[in-house]
């Protein structure tokens, strides 16, 4: 206790001094959180689209149909083990303990033709009570509802607008079966949807699975299945799950894709993510330098004064506990303040949202499925570990100017003092 008050009688010696270094330790602290925030933002909110609408948390297909899959082949489809269809397939993967629930989707292109010009489009089937009570489509409708039976589909916002149709219209749309064959079909419009990505908005429409397989001439099989754990972290532990029950029921001719895989620029956002922890700690050791530098010149400052408690008996771990001390209150009080600074930035934002327009327009040429308004995720967990971070390397920066403190000679201070 001793020493802790004589640490923190020191850092009043320089007020100036000591608020340089806690404001330095301040920003870098307030620049983690929101930097760990806007990462795990992006996570939880724009790629949130993958898992939903492209992914699930594991996708299920057929091995050869990754291989023709921007053809929107029929012919390699999920049916189900030994052939029995894909629903009995679908209950044996919701029994498995990480699985929460399985959307089976169909795939397929189609097309119109609007006053001479050829619209190209991208239909899906999907099962309009599984998706009522789990899928989160129903949640972009922002005019009438899901389709539910019959030649009902939902279009996107931007398809609809192509197209030059309305809520309730009729319109006929062209598309090869499984049979390669070219057929037509008239469809009533019962919904809207829009997903504010151009890539989802502009491009897809929504239909029963069942009305799917009929009019492409399907059984009861799937292009794709979604399969969702409780949380995005447990992907890696379902996919286990879900290749060991493919292997032990003969499913070999079946693959798994974990939602950050299966997507080249996904997957480069996770491999910077990883070096980000690296950056995050690199932002710290800067602000530290801050402190080693003051702590330095408090050395060279007290030197006399530290030649005199050697004198007087005081041990070298002792004069270096003092400094470490010193540099720690430093580190806990800008870090606390960094955390609280940083955490009110980023609960607004994560309200509030970050829009970038740029990314808007890049996201729409190259079609990636990323929402252009950016979420910070705001949550304790993010505070608790920037703080931490802060405090423990700012203490580990504070050792060698305390070791250089605690190794001076007393007859190099006194003759210091001399001087």
């Amino acid at each position: 206790m001793q020493f802790t008050r004589i640490a923190w009688r020191n850092l009043k010696r320089n007020k100036v001094r000591t608020f340089i270094a806690i404001l330095a330790i301040t920003t870098v602290v307030v620049i983690v959180v929101f930097a760990r925030g806007l990462m795990v933002g992006i996570t939880d909110s724009s790629f949130k689209m993958y898992i939903d609408y492209m992914f699930g948390h594991v996708r299920i297909t057929h091995e050869e149909y990754q291989i023709r899959e921007a053809l929107l082949s029929l012919d390699y489809t999920v049916f189900g083990f030994n052939e029995a269809g894909v629903e009995a397939m679908i209950g044996e993967i919701e029994e498995l303990d990480k699985a929460e629930y399985v959307l089976p989707r169909i795939r397929f292109g189609a097309m119109a033709s609007i006053n001479d010009q050829l619209i190209r489009m991208i239909g899906v089937g999907i099962d309009p009570a599984r998706e009522d009570q789990h899928g989160t489509l129903k949640d972009d409708i922002k005019a009438g509802r899901l389709p539910e039976m019959g030649n009902e589909i939902l279009l996107g916002r931007g398809l609809l607008k192509k197209l030059g149709v309305e809520t309730h219209d009729r319109i006929t749309l062209m598309f090869s079966d499984t049979h390669q064959s070219l057929r037509g079909r008239t469809f009533e419009i019962v919904g809207v949807s829009e997903a504010g990505v151009a890539a989802l908005d502009d491009r897809f429409f929504y239909l029963p699975i069942d009305t799917a397989r009929d009019m492409l001439w399907l059984e009861e099989e799937a292009t794709e299945l979604f399969v969702f754990a409780a949380q995005t972290r447990e992907a890696d532990a379902l996919k286990e799950e879900i290749d060991g029950l493919l292997t032990e029921r003969g499913g070999n001719q079946y693959s798994t894709a974990l939602w950050n895989k299966a997507d080249p620029f996904v997957d480069f956002y996770y491999e910077v993510a990883k070096v980000m922890d690296l950056v995050y700690v690199l932002f710290i050791v800067m602000g530290a330098v801050v402190i080693i530098s003051t702590l330095t010149m408090i050395v060279r400052e007290r030197t006399s004064e530290i030649g005199m408690m050697a004198a007087l008996g005081l041990r070298g771990r002792d004069i270096m506990k003092v400094f470490v001390l010193e540099g720690t209150f430093m580190g806990i009080i800008g870090s606390f303040l960094g955390a609280i600074i940083g955490g009110i930035i980023t609960f607004y934002y994560s309200k509030a949202g970050i829009h970038v327009e740029d990314f808007a327009m890049l996201s729409k040429d190259l079609e990636l499925i990323i929402e252009p308004v950016f979420y910070l995720a705001f949550n304790l967990e993010n505070l608790i570990v920037s703080f931490a971070l802060g405090v423990i390397v700012v203490t580990l920066s504070c050792l060698y100017p305390a070791y250089k403190a605690a190794k001076l000679e007393p007859v190099d201070a006194l003759h210091y003092i001399e001087e």
